[in-house]
């Protein structure tokens, strides 16, 4: 239970690098996000939903023409899966506490011998500390995203990058988190990778 419990808390972290020509702040200028496959499945227009929100937020204004000041493309994909090995350590009482004592006393004496009987109880703090340990297995999954933002000129002024791990090897569950690391702060500083954290939806 307790390597289950460690397991799921893991969150997505991805590392994040970002190129691009764009000022700090938008001031109203159209994009459109289209697929570079030319088919708009419900599962694109979920993700690119989650684009434009981004990107609205930065100061631009969505469209539905391909003539928009911007184009916004983006793939992304699974990896490779790899397993870590470990243990964690168990917590417990490692001594102290209340001790009971019991026993037979006999005495010898000139009138001859007598016989008796004892028991008690004695106290000493608790001590804590590592009993023991429970192994534990994480398989952990690689993805990838890459996004470019095109001018109408078809120059690229926005190139990211996001490769990302996390332990759910559904794209669905960390695509959401990659694409949020990839707009903290964005359009960030160009030409600096960094290492993003986010929680899987």
């Amino acid at each position: 239970m307790a390597s289950l419990a460690f397991a799921s808390c893991m969150p997505v972290n991805s590392s994040v690098t970002r190129f691009h020509t764009l000022p700090a702040k938008g001031s109203g200028q159209s994009f459109v996000v289209l697929s570079t496959t030319g088919t708009n499945s419900l599962e694109f227009n979920t993700y690119a939903a989650l684009v434009a929100a981004h990107l609205q937020t930065y100061g631009w204004t969505q469209s539905a023409s391909e003539s928009a000041d911007y184009t916004v493309n983006f793939a992304a994909n699974m990896g490779e899966s790899r397993q870590e090995h470990g243990s964690l350590p168990i917590m417990g009482q490692t001594g102290g506490g209340t001790t009971y004592h019991s026993g037979s006393v006999n005495t010898y004496g000139s009138y001859g011998s007598t016989r008796g009987t004892y028991s008690g109880t004695s106290y000493t703090p608790a001590t804590f500390g590592v009993v023991g340990s429970m192994p534990y297995s994480v398989t952990f999954h690689d993805s990838f995203l890459n996004l470019r933002i095109r001018d109408q000129k078809d120059q690229a002024v926005f190139e990211g990058r996001v490769a990302a791990t996390g332990r759910n090897s559904e794209l669905s569950v960390a695509l959401p988190a990659m694409i949020d690391a990839l707009f903290t702060g964005f359009p960030g500083e160009s030409g600096k990778t960094k290492q993003i954290s986010k929680a899987a939806r």
